[in-house]
């Protein structure tokens, strides 16, 4: 992995910053986008938000995951930057809505770059192998979250998600392999603009599709899980987007990561 100082990191991404103090961006959620972000997740199994996070912060971010391309370093890295965690703080009332106050952050994210003909995203699976929604008294009782947030435009041609519905999760056998070719009869394409929202809770099946087409854009994007305080820590150290670690700390994080998704990435 690269070995770079703090301030090398800022030079290759002048428009980012690592443990900076200004920050005065907002995402636009408006209340008829949370109770609708909420009743969707619950009905349909994801939520699906259009462009709600500004593009003076998708900008410096896409900027900065080209040039970890250009110097063939992982695009997760771009979590060193804050403005990573700046995008998924200004998602709090989406998340507060779906797993309420006082939340927390699990330190599982990722991020991805797909720009050559055939790669692909992640394959289809679970982000958590056990129940995630639980019925309590007629509403559900929701353990953890992931978010899904493209940078770029997305659809069926350069990698958007797939995710199999609730409604058709009793069509898909029991044990049944989790192949992209099996699975996509069942599947539901989520195109989706840059800066907006995706999220599902974590025992959803869902996959990253291929790029295909070269006359797209990259297909780059982020993901970050969060968890109800009500439930035991799933993971640690639980984190707060709202105060991300420091620099030294987000370096450990990184390494994990990567010992965490070798399996799938």
């Amino acid at each position: 992995m690269p070995n770079l100082t703090k301030s090398e990191w800022q030079a290759m991404c002048p428009d980012l910053t690592i443990e900076g103090t200004e920050r005065n961006r907002c995402a636009a959620l408006s209340e008829d986008m949370l109770r609708q972000a909420s009743d969707d997740i619950r009905a349909r199994g994801y939520l699906q938000l259009p462009q709600v996070i500004p593009s003076n912060l998708i900008a410096p971010l896409r900027t900065g995951m080209a040039r970890l391309k250009d110097q063939n370093i992982p695009p997760v890295y771009i979590y060193l930057f804050d403005e990573a965690w700046h995008l998924f703080e200004d998602l709090r009332p989406l998340i507060s809505q779906i797993l309420g106050e006082g939340y927390k952050t699990l330190p599982n994210f990722w991020a991805w770059h797909l720009s050559e003909t055939g790669h692909a995203g992640w394959p289809p699976h679970k982000d958590c192998s056990a129940d995630t929604v639980f019925d309590v008294g007629g509403d559900q009782i929701f353990m953890s979250l992931s978010l899904w947030v493209p940078l770029a435009d997305v659809d069926a041609e350069n990698g958007c998600m797939f995710v199999i519905p609730r409604e058709q999760e009793t069509n898909v056998a029991a044990g049944v392999e989790l192949d992209r070719d099996l699975l996509s009869p069942y599947a539901q394409a989520l195109p989706a603009t840059a800066g907006s929202v995706l999220g599902w809770p974590q025992d959803l099946i869902h996959w990253g599709g291929e790029y295909l087409n070269a006359e797209k854009p990259p297909r780059m994007s982020l993901s970050f899980e969060f968890q109800s305080n009500a439930f035991d820590p799933l993971a640690v150290p639980l984190l707060d987007t709202a105060s991300p670690p420091s620099f030294e700390e987000r370096l450990e994080l990184l390494d994990q990561q990567f010992d965490k998704y070798r399996h799938i990435a």
